[in-house]
């Protein structure tokens, strides 16, 4: 996966060969496959996390609280993913130009807690496939870090424009 992160000038933390890093990855047949996986892992690493901080709950309780975000501009396979994994899903709603904004995503988390929910799962989009719209990383990515949400970047549609350098400052915030 190296030749595909340099392609697209990824920084070296996706790097699998680079000395100080976990990066790597994998080619998934079908970004819906892809995004179904990337939801997969992300649920059984919150339920292991949080079943070390409250040992008494068991994963189906902890799965039953699992809450996962996207805009309503991205693709499909998202609900379906959820679906398949039994987590909720919150279609975030997107701005006037169809992206993702981090007021909109850290509205939804905050109330989603409120409700007694575990925000898991981010799918962030550049280019969806309706408008090709950019959800903004750069104010998505600290919330996801401050929240410890795992976000999975789907850029299946328009990714292959950013072996373009004229085009990779839509993936500011990687």
């Amino acid at each position: 996966m190296d030749w595909l992160a340099k392609m697209i000038g990824l920084p070296d933390d996706f790097l699998h060969s680079h000395a100080d890093t976990t990066g790597g990855g994998v080619i998934q047949t079908t970004a819906s496959e892809a995004t179904l996986v990337a939801l997969l892992a992300a649920r059984k690493e919150v339920i292991h996390r949080v079943q070390a901080q409250f040992p008494y709950l068991s994963p189906a309780e902890i799965n039953g609280r699992l809450v996962a975000y996207c805009s309503d501009q991205a693709h499909s396979s998202v609900e379906k993913a959820c679906l398949i994994g039994l987590v909720k899903l919150n279609l975030v709603p997107s701005d006037d130009k169809l992206r993702l904004r981090g007021n909109a995503l850290r509205q939804a988390i905050a109330k989603d807690k409120e409700n007694g929910l575990i925000p898991f799962y981010l799918c962030a989009t550049l280019g969806t496939t309706g408008a090709c719209a950019f959800d903004n990383l750069v104010e998505l990515g600290p919330i996801c870090q401050r929240e410890n949400i795992w976000i999975h970047v789907d850029a299946a549609y328009a990714g292959s424009a950013l072996i373009c350098p004229e085009f990779r400052h839509l993936m500011n915030g990687v």
